[in-house]
């Protein structure tokens, strides 16, 4: 791929004021030339999406101007963060790919034009605000693609108040040869009408005995934008079928790309899944769902682990049903409590799950303080069931308190990255 800078040169003129009804119509703009994009364009030019306005650019320029001289020194760090970026954030469908060294070309084929350049700005709003902190601009590189020649791509800048808005109320796309539209996109508009996106990291797990790793669990967590404040467990409960549904799908999807890309062709002997006793008895919810499950078995050695979430409060009678109906796709069953048992889970007697996991209490406790706690809580899981999972712990020296308490399996909580 070319390194050729953008040409930014005016190529059209202003076709029209805004309307009351649509975005305003800006002018066309050459951004970059490159005999060597032909053959990658090509596909994109009898998709349709094209002439549908699906094709965005989103640009790097503020990172390249704020760093200066220091751009060049810096910008293969910079291009390795955006693509772990946006392989995390775009659903297994999407498609990006840098194409000048300021640019790049984002395809999503299961958003329409707006839900498209909502994500967009919603992805370069990360990125700057990661490599520049406060001093981010407020506005914000987006443009529409609109026509494909000969090497060039020719944009507009997009309306981005317009298309925010316009994302909320616009239907989901149903991608050539599907049968029917996808259960999951991300970031997708609830049924209350809030901007929600799925935002998952990879938490190394350890069998206790041994201290050895045998895999990773996808950790969640769901966003409300832009301010990106997370849902609680009650939250999260509060949400529709379909919006459940939805971010169950969209966190296998993310964590899955995230493993692969992370892993390489490396496989892990397991890999943990979390869904949610909502999506389970859903008849709708769970064909999306066994498919996800394949798709993930095929990156691991011996098979995915099933994390039944939300399950407070069901009747041990209804978990046990959906439990048998999800064994056949995965290695073992599991119920995850959201919160460690200050007693023991009665309605989980009975259901025969082949371990229950919850989260690591509040940190930091002192060893002192977590023995009690795990301890307790340990002894009242294993009531129930012999495998207790505790995840998030802080460091490796409380893999090994959570042994010697009794726990057969814990994960280490994902620590932040440093920045690039």
């Amino acid at each position: 791929m070319a390194d050729n800078p953008s040409n930014r040169a005016n190529s059209g003129s202003m076709a029209g004021a805004r309307a009351a009804s649509g975005p305003e119509v800006r002018p066309s703009i050459e951004r970059f030339s490159s005999e060597d994009l032909g053959s990658m364009l090509e596909r994109f030019q009898s998709s349709g999406m094209l002439d549908e306005g699906r094709i965005n650019l989103i640009g790097l320029d503020a990172i390249a101007d704020r760093l200066g001289d220091r751009w060049e020194g810096r910008r293969e760090q910079i291009y390795q963060h955006v693509d772990r970026s946006l392989g995390k954030h775009l659903e297994s469908g999407g498609f990006f790919q840098r194409v000048s060294p300021t640019d790049y070309l984002v395809v999503q084929p299961e958003l329409g034009k707006f839900g498209g350049q909502a994500s967009c700005m919603l992805y370069l709003r990360d990125l700057l605000g990661h490599f520049l902190g406060g001093a981010a601009p407020e506005e914000l590189d987006v443009l529409e693609v609109t026509s494909l020649s000969g090497g060039r791509i020719f944009a507009v800048e997009i309306d981005g108040a317009y298309a925010l808005e316009a994302a909320r109320t616009e239907p989901r796309v149903t991608p050539p040869g599907a049968t029917e539209p996808p259960e999951a996109w991300n970031p997708f508009v609830a049924a209350d009408g809030r901007t929600l996106r799925v935002s998952c990291t990879l938490e190394p797990v350890f069998e206790l005995k041994t201290f050895s790793q045998i895999g990773f669990r996808i950790a969640r967590r769901v966003l409300v934008m832009p301010a990106e404040t997370e849902l609680s467990a009650q939250e999260l409960r509060n949400l529709t079928t379909a919006d459940v549904e939805r971010v169950d799908l969209a966190t296998i999807a993310r964590g899955v790309s995230r493993l692969r890309s992370e892993q390489g062709n490396a496989k892990q002997p397991t890999l943990f899944l979390p869904v949610s006793y909502t999506t389970l008895s859903s008849q709708r919810g769970r064909a999306p769902l066994i498919a996800r499950f394949k798709e993930a078995t095929d990156g691991v050695e011996k098979g995915v682990v099933c994390e039944i979430c939300d399950i407070e409060g069901v009747p041990g009678s209804a978990l046990a049903g959906v439990a048998v109906l999800i064994k056949p796709f995965c290695l073992i069953v599991v119920g995850k409590l959201h919160l460690a048992p200050g007693r023991t889970p009665e309605d989980l007697r009975d259901v025969r799950l082949q371990g229950v996991a919850f989260e690591a209490g509040p940190h930091p406790m002192d060893h002192r303080d977590f023995m009690t706690w795990a301890e307790r809580a340990i002894t009242n899981t294993r009531r129930v069931t012999r495998s207790v999972i505790i995840h998030g712990l802080q460091g490796p020296e409380y893999l090994a308190l959570a042994g010697l308490a009794g726990a057969s399996h814990a994960s280490l909580g994902a620590r932040p990255a440093p920045p690039a």
